[in-house]
């Protein structure tokens, strides 16, 4: 997105403006639409799976997601939102449409699997949190996608295909799902 978003918002400030605009309105939608068989399957999952089960394949996906995150292995789908639509939509539209494919989570290449673990999280142990967490997500990624396209250092890293940058969010957030995972494994060992 940065690598769309920047270079516009350097050609044509009102056009990057619309774009970003788009982009979170169509995260926003999707972020509800997605909050509904979310939300739905949890409260099933809820019913079904007593809360001590759940919280323990909570843990277990969070050291999965962690390790595949440390081993640079992130789970996703090989797909970008297509890139054809630069050249076709007004700015705002592509915004729309590019928002709505991201914020559906599973139609797009990831960096980090702390989407993954955040949904799972929601579905798990709090389902009615459904439609904040994903629209906070949504909203989230538009805006660091606004601010990582405002810094030179986005344009350096589309031009260079920089992966370094990759690899090390990847750490951080491997990381931080194993020691979240080490965290949940103690409530669930306490009586």
């Amino acid at each position: 997105m940065a690598g769309v978003a920047s270079p516009m918002l350097r050609r044509n400030v009102s056009e990057g403006l619309r774009f970003l605009a788009g982009l979170a309105v169509g995260g926003l939608v999707a972020g509800m639409v997605l909050a509904v068989p979310v939300h739905l399957i949890g409260s099933a999952v809820g019913e079904l799976v007593p809360e001590r089960w759940r919280v323990v394949t909570l843990v277990a996906l969070a050291v999965l997601f962690g390790v595949l995150d440390l081993l640079d292995r992130t789970p996703h789908i090989w797909r970008q939102v297509p890139q054809r639509l630069v050249r076709t939509l007004p700015a705002g539209t592509l915004g729309v449409v590019w928002g709505i494919d991201l914020g559906l989570l599973f139609t797009t290449q990831k960096t980090t699997s702390l989407i993954w673990l955040a949904t799972a999280g929601v579905v798990l142990v709090a389902p009615g949190s459904a439609p904040l967490v994903l629209v906070v997500t949504a909203l989230t990624v538009t805006l660091l996608v606004t601010l990582w396209s405002l810094t030179r250092k986005a344009a350096e890293i589309e031009e260079r295909g920089d992966r370094v940058w990759v690899s090390r969010v990847r750490r951080v957030s491997g990381a931080a799902m194993l020691l979240l995972a080490a965290a949940l494994a103690v409530t669930v060992a306490s009586p």
